[in-house]
C-alpha cells in the first residue's frame, strides 16, 4: 500500500503488463528492452524517417558467384566482381548487362571505381592488381609485387593514387602511381583499417594496439588510440576526410559508436547502443550518414550526432556500398557456395 500512497501507482500499473510481456516473448529482456527503447527507429513502427524511404529499384542475378560490387560516382554504373574470375559492369538505370571483363587467373576479392567511371581496379587471390578500362576491350595493366592474396583496393578522390592491401606471409599495403603503375610506397606487418578518400591518410593498426593515421606523403605516423583491437574495433575515415568514425565494443553486451576529429583527436560525439541488436557486420559511409547490416535488418545511423536514425528490418544484405550523396544503396544477399547471390539495388527520394 506505501507504494499506491507514495503518488507512483500508475507507473507500477504499467510496469506489469510490461513484466509479463516481457516474461513470455523470446529474447532476452536486454534486447526486448532495446527495442522498446528504440521502437520509434523501427521503419515497420514510424516510417516517418527519410531513411526509411529506401526501396528495392533493382535486383541483379547475373553474376551467381559476385563477391564484390562498386557503383560509380554518377550512379549510373554498378560493377560486380567474383569467384569466377570476372568483372561484370551494369547499367544501373535498367539492371542491363553492359559488358564482362574475365580475369586470367584468380576470383575477384576487391574492387574499387575511379571517380571518372570508367577505370576500376580489382584485387585477386593470385597477388595481382589489375586496372581495367571497362569502357574498352583492353587487356588490363598488372601491377605486381604483393606476396599473397589482395584483399583490398583503393582508388584516391583525384584517381591518381591506388593502395593495395594482402594477405601474405608478410602483409603489406602497396601504394601506386594510377598512371604508370609504379610503386610509389609499402607499409609491412600492420593491420589495415580504411584509407581516406584523397588516398594521402591510412588508418592502420599496429602490431601494439595502437591506431594510427600514416601520412603517405610523409610518412609521418599519428596515433588517434593507444589500445585499439581490430578484432573487436572498427575504424573507418568519413568521405570528407576530417572525422574517424569508430564503432568499440565495451564489454560483451555494448558498443559506442564515436565520432571523433581524425587530426586532433577530440570526441565530436558518442553513444552507446545493446549489441544484441544492433551490432553492424558490415558498414558503408556516406557523407551524412553510416549504413550497418546487422542481424535485425539494415540501421542508419547519423554521422554528426551518432543518433540511430531508422532501422530498415525488412532488409539484410553484405557488401554494402553507398552513393556519396546517400541515394543509392546496394548489397550482395544469399550464399555463393549455393550459387544463389543476388545483388540488390536500394534507392530513396
Amino acid at each position: 500500500m506505501k507504494i499506491f500512497k507514495s503518488g507512483n501507482w500508475k507507473h507500477t500499473a504499467l510496469l506489469i503488463p510490461v513484466a509479463i510481456i516481457v516474461g513470455f516473448l523470446p529474447g532476452s529482456p536486454e534486447e526486448l528492452f532495446s527495442f522498446f527503447q528504440y521502437r520509434d527507429r523501427y521503419c515497420s513502427h514510424n516510417a516517418s524517417s527519410p531513411y526509411c524511404n529506401f526501396s528495392v529499384v533493382r535486383t541483379i542475378e547475373g553474376h551467381p558467384t559476385a563477391s564484390a560490387i562498386v557503383i560509380s560516382a554518377d550512379g549510373q554504373t554498378l560493377v560486380s566482381g567474383g569467384q569466377d574470375k570476372t568483372i561484370k559492369v551494369w547499367e544501373l538505370q535498367t539492371g542491363k548487362l553492359k559488358k564482362t571483363l574475365r580475369s586470367d587467373s584468380g576470383a575477384i576479392n576487391d574492387l574499387a571505381i575511379a571517380p571518372d567511371g570508367k577505370t576500376v581496379v580489382s584485387g585477386s587471390s593470385d597477388r595481382l592488381v589489375r586496372i581495367w578500362d571497362i569502357t574498352s576491350n583492353r587487356p588490363p595493366q598488372l601491377l605486381i609485387g604483393h606476396s599473397g592474396s589482395v584483399t583490398h583496393v583503393h582508388i584516391s578522390s583525384n584517381g591518381k593514387t591506388i593502395m593495395s592491401r594482402d594477405r601474405g606471409d608478410s602483409p603489406e599495403i602497396k601504394v601506386w602511381d594510377m598512371v604508370t603503375g609504379e610503386q610509389k610506397a609499402k607499409l609491412p606487418y600492420i593491420h589495415f583499417d580504411d584509407i581516406s578518400p584523397d588516398g594521402k591518410t591510412v588508418l592502420i593498426t599496429l602490431p601494439s594496439s595502437k591506431l594510427v593515421a600514416w601520412d603517405v606523403a610523409t610518412n609521418q605516423q599519428q596515433v588517434l588510440q593507444q589500445f585499439f583491437s581490430p578484432s573487436s574495433n572498427s575504424g573507418l575515415i568519413s568521405l570528407d576526410g576530417q572525422t574517424l568514425v569508430n564503432i568499440k565494443r565495451a564489454r560483451k553486451d555494448y558498443l559506442h559508436l564515436q565520432l571523433s576529429d581524425l587530426k586532433t583527436g577530440k570526441v565530436k560525439a558518442k553513444k552507446r547502443f545493446s549489441r544484441k541488436i544492433f551490432e553492424p557486420f558490415n558498414i558503408a559511409l556516406s557523407r551524412n550518414f553510416m549504413i550497418g547490416s546487422t542481424s535485425k535488418g539494415l540501421t542508419v545511423w547519423n554521422l554528426q550526432t551518432a543518433d540511430l536514425e531508422a532501422v530498415l528490418e525488412k532488409q539484410q544484405m553484405s557488401h554494402l556500398v553507398v552513393s556519396p550523396d546517400g541515394k543509392l544503396l546496394a548489397g550482395i544477399t544469399g550464399n555463393s557456395d549455393d550459387a544463389n547471390i543476388i545483388i540488390k539495388v536500394l534507392q530513396r527520394p
